[in-house]
């Protein structure tokens, strides 16, 4: 199982490396669907996110987190919040990414989290500050049982 989380982790570092060296496609947000590349740039910051959470690294997993969001909460009252309320992003068995909107300058991304006992619909909400993106928040919109089969 690591070995399968390092070889996503792997890509998705390049990925966020040669989006730094290259002009932002964040550096101007226009209301409506994200563009290709902000869409994958998005998923890639997600799930970087949650493969630290999933391996309990909570100055990483933080560390994705929205410089406003780390003014506000403090890395202690992240993993509380994370430990209490989404124990799913812990023991996650794999996610999908959905629609990925632009709205009122922020970044909007839809995010299926599935578990052994549940699947959860999370909607993301990121900001780009300085051409950084960082999650701000992540809402449970949906919980359901998991199919067993």
């Amino acid at each position: 199982m690591k070995e399968f989380k390092k070889l996503i982790v792997i890509p998705m570092v390049l990925i966020l490396l040669t989006a730094c060296s290259t002009s932002s496609p964040f550096k101007s947000l226009t209301a409506g669907p994200c563009s290709g590349e902000q869409k994958q740039l998005v998923s890639a910051h997600i799930s970087s996110q949650i493969s630290a959470i999933s391996q309990q690294d909570w100055p990483l997993a933080y560390s994705f987190a929205a410089k406003s969001f780390q003014d506000s909460v403090d890395i202690f009252s992240f993993e509380v919040v994370i430990t209490g309320s989404y124990p799913m992003l812990i023991n996650n068995q794999g996610v999908n990414f959905g629609k990925c909107e632009i709205k009122n300058s922020s970044i909007f991304q839809e995010v299926t989290v599935n578990s052994s006992n549940e699947k959860s619909e999370l909607l993301y909400k990121l900001t780009s500050v300085d051409q950084k993106l960082g999650v701000e928040a992540a809402n449970i919109t949906e919980q359901l049982p998991a199919l067993t089969t």
